[in-house]
């Protein structure tokens, strides 16, 4: 280097036109508006000139708008850039096609999403049907009790059984409701918790969670104690006072569960943003002047998704757990057919807390009620631990 060269500084980086030159109107943007300019209409649409039908039979109310709105808002943020990073949403997917029981976990929570959202085009409400209750699935047989049986009957006047038929293959409750039709109307339920999280739940938290560690000082103590604050107060507590106070409630569930579920995503996202925040490229970009806004959103966030992903996994089979409980014990609203209150339906057990009624059979005689239900909540719940664990070693940057 000759002497004359001049001295050796850092680039100057103006953020400020770097920042106006991104453009405004983003793809995941439009997306969003467009889509809730559709909601929107549909809403007054509803509202002013004609009830509207999602699908099939579905009829709308403020639930499902809320559920069209969270499918908004994760279409928009997490559709729309996968669509842009095809390379590296192809890397991704490879990585999880390796593992058998990841994949397996994948096309199960596809064909739930699938089922909880077209399922009312397959299964129509049927209505009470008494003289069809507890028909057995197909290849099985029971006790003869209902007025009329569409499969095969044998035995002789004592002891008639009654064959499974096509016409209801996985069986009745006690109600005449076929069971596919119970397990359709779950999934629909289960789908509400997991969009309703996904798009109102763990975006503040993440949020909340990156302003603390990137900002740290008063900031970071204030949002603590906050989470700290949320973290204390039971959130089945909270339920069960709103449950009492204005009555059964399937938004008020969701409300409740995410006001009170989101800090421990706060916390690890934090933690994670401390640590990464001490990085090399981190520390460079700020000494060029790179504004906060844009280290969490070039560098931070990007670099927390694996530790996070896992974390929001386990979220949504904890919450779906917790609606099927609370379901199951009767607090629940009676329209909804919940996995968690089709469970109930073949447990003799008598709970003081709801008018509910029960069986007048031992659960082992009519097991497909139970059973079946139960089979669904235990692969879904399953399907989201071994998913989310897929993808964190998935999205990791050391692989």
């Amino acid at each position: 280097m000759s002497d004359d060269s001049p001295p050796a500084t850092f680039e100057h980086v103006d953020w400020t036109d770097r920042s106006r030159s991104r453009t405004i109107l983003t793809p995941e943007r439009i997306v969003l508006v467009f889509g809730l300019t559709v909601v929107s209409g549909l809403v007054a649409y509803d509202t002013y000139v004609a009830h509207v039908y999602l699908i099939g039979n579905w009829q709308t109310d403020g639930l499902d708008w809320l559920l069209l709105v969270g499918l908004v808002v994760l279409v928009s943020h997490a559709g729309v850039p996968a669509l842009r990073r095809r390379r590296t949403f192809r890397r991704v997917g490879w990585r999880l096609f390796r593992r058998p029981a990841v994949t397996l976990a994948g096309v199960y929570l596809g064909i739930f999403v699938l089922v909880g959202l077209f399922g009312p085009i397959l299964y129509r409400d049927p209505g009470l049907q008494y003289g069809l209750e507890y028909l057995p699935p197909v290849g099985f047989s029971a006790e003869f009790v209902a007025v009329d049986c569409p499969g095969e009957v044998t035995g002789d006047a004592f002891d008639r059984q009654c064959h499974g038929s096509w016409a209801y293959p996985l069986g009745t409750n006690h109600r005449g409701h076929p069971l596919g039709f119970l397990l359709v109307e779950g999934a629909r339920v289960a789908l509400y918790v997991v969009v309703f999280t996904a798009a109102f739940v763990v975006p503040p938290a993440v949020v909340i969670g990156v302003i603390a560690g990137l900002r740290g000082g008063l900031v970071d103590d204030v949002l603590m104690s906050v989470v700290t604050v949320q973290l204390s107060i039971p959130a089945v507590v909270v339920y069960f006072v709103g449950f009492a106070v204005l009555g059964p409630s399937l938004l008020l569930l969701l409300v409740v569960f995410g006001l009170f579920s989101w800090g421990g995503i706060a916390r690890l996202v934090r933690s994670e943003t401390l640590q990464r925040r001490e990085r090399g490229h981190v520390l460079v970009a700020r000494s060029l002047g790179a504004r906060k806004s844009y280290l969490a959103k070039r560098h931070l966030l990007p670099n927390v998704t694996n530790t996070v992903v896992p974390a929001v996994f386990h979220l949504f089979a904890i919450l779906v757990l917790v609606e099927a409980g609370l379901a199951f014990l009767g607090f629940h609203e009676l329209r909804l057919h919940s996995w968690g209150s089709t469970i109930s339906e073949s447990i003799n057990a008598q709970i003081g807390s709801r008018l509910q009624l029960r069986a007048d059979r031992p659960a082992y005689q009519i097991w497909w009620v139970s059973g079946l239900p139960a089979l669904a909540l235990t692969l879904t719940i399953t399907s989201f631990k071994l998913l989310g664990d897929g993808l964190r070693d998935a999205l990791d940057p050391r692989q």
